[in-house]
């Protein structure tokens, strides 16, 4: 059994209830357990700028598999809800990435961990911070690198309540 982080993303469509149904969807994995989910960010887009604001959410959940059997999972959960890699880093009903797995490393062109970039994005890293405030990566705490990358301003935490929270497992 392992221990993954699973970023969750959308700027297309009701992305408050894409992003209810698709918790069901992924609790639904077989193997795996939500251990906890953070809260929903509102966020600037990064990369490609000129789209609309992204709704932005972690989860931590244990799997038993690999990460690239867990990434074909999210990838099928994705096109069922509609997404399509047409530009980019640009707009989407749903994207589901997975940042990090604890003590796992993995370089392939289905799945590389830990995630390139996730160590420089503000939208995953506040919420991130939310569910496991004593994340470390490099030798350097989670808050140090939020404090480091500075303006947190574009990550707005939203007062929805879009889960009911899983018991501490």
């Amino acid at each position: 059994m392992s221990r993954f982080y699973i970023s969750m993303g959308s700027n297309m469509g009701n992305s408050l209830e894409i992003f209810r149904k698709a918790l069901v969807r992924i609790s639904e994995i077989p193997n795996l357990s939500l251990v906890k989910a953070s809260s929903i960010y509102n966020t600037k887009p990064w990369g490609k700028t000129d789209q609309p604001d992204f709704l932005n959410a972690v989860l931590l959940v244990t799997f038993h598999g690999e990460g690239k059997e867990l990434m074909r999972e999210l990838l099928a959960i994705e096109q069922e809800f509609g997404r399509k890699r047409i530009v980019h880093w640009g707009p989407r009903t749903l994207d589901l990435d997975i940042l990090y797995g604890e003590d796992i490393a993995c370089q392939s062109p289905l799945l590389t961990l830990p995630h390139p970039f996730f160590w420089d994005r503000l939208f995953v890293l506040v919420p991130l911070a939310e569910i496991t405030p004593g994340f470390v990566y490099k030798g350097q705490r989670i808050s140090d690198r939020i404090h480091e990358l500075g303006d947190t301003t574009a990550v707005r935490k939203e007062e929805v309540e879009w889960k009911s929270r899983p018991s501490e497992k």
